[in-house]
């Protein structure tokens, strides 16, 4: 099955939020739409790129120096001196993920933080009594949640938060406590080794988990939006929805939809 661009998928998914809108095709037109796309495309292209760069470069280029290290001892007129193991001599390989874990997770932090002012001015834009809250702010007063903690609640952002918290503050000893469920088994005496293959399938796992934020943003932000006084938002509404009962009915339906997202999920607990 061939798999779908990571690009379509994040654009199909923005489509299917500004389609909830009644002047969506006005929207797709609009300024504030335009930057939305290009801040997206631009977004889940830094992603690539950063994956790529450790798994096309860094990674093909820490295993290179592994093989000159032992062609370099296998013929140094010293070699009865060396006793490096095979562990031993991978360790810049995998310090190499490690790092690749640290910056993964900053980039994740950059995408909360530019991401916020952006659905904030969207949602700002549908709100003519000037009563908009910001999302961040909404969230904490409404479903009493505080985004910066969510973090723990997702497998990945607490696997990679965990980790890069072990290399910036452990050396990369998998000591940092609480330890996350199904890490338990690792060696607290050695540094944490990650091959390869689970470095790039976490990063791609964390492109989906951007998208899920994406969508629960908006999910957030018409929440707030449902909410407004019916009479001031109807008109805004496509024909189909513009009952009151409806609207009620959808707000429901995303409060539920947005307390499960934040439900704490995974094999980490």
């Amino acid at each position: 099955m061939k798999k779908q661009n990571s690009i379509d998928l994040i654009v199909e998914n923005l489509l299917k939020e500004f389609s909830k809108i009644k002047n969506f095709d006005l929207t797709q037109n609009d300024p504030m739409g335009n930057k939305f796309f290009n801040f997206v495309v631009r977004l889940v292209s830094e992603f690539n790129a950063y994956q790529n760069l450790f798994i096309q470069c860094y990674l093909p280029a820490s295993r290179n120096s592994i093989i000159e290290a032992k062609r370099e001892i296998k013929h140094s007129k010293y070699k009865d001196f060396f006793h490096i193991n095979e562990e031993e001599l991978k360790e810049n390989y995998y310090e190499t993920i490690r790092l690749g874990y640290v910056g993964a997770y900053h980039k994740y932090e950059g995408y909360i933080k530019r991401l916020l002012p952006l659905m904030d001015e969207f949602f700002k834009g549908l709100d003519f009594e000037n009563e908009f809250i910001p999302l961040e702010n909404y969230l904490r007063n409404e479903f009493d949640i505080v985004l910066k903690k969510t973090v723990n609640n997702f497998y990945i952002t607490r696997k990679i938060n965990w980790i890069s918290n072990c290399v910036k503050h452990y050396d990369g000893f998998p000591v940092k406590e609480p330890i996350p469920k199904g890490f338990e088994y690792l060696n607290k005496e050695k540094k944490i080794q990650i091959e390869s293959k689970e470095f790039k399938s976490d990063m791609e796992y964390l492109i989906t988990h951007n998208n899920l934020m994406l969508s629960t943003f908006f999910l957030i932000g018409f929440h707030q939006f449902f909410g407004y006084e019916f009479s001031s938002i109807k008109n805004q509404l496509k024909p189909e929805n513009q009952e009151e009962e409806k609207v009620i009915k959808m707000q429901k339906g995303l409060k539920l939809v947005i307390e499960r997202t934040f439900e704490k999920k995974g094999i980490i607990q």
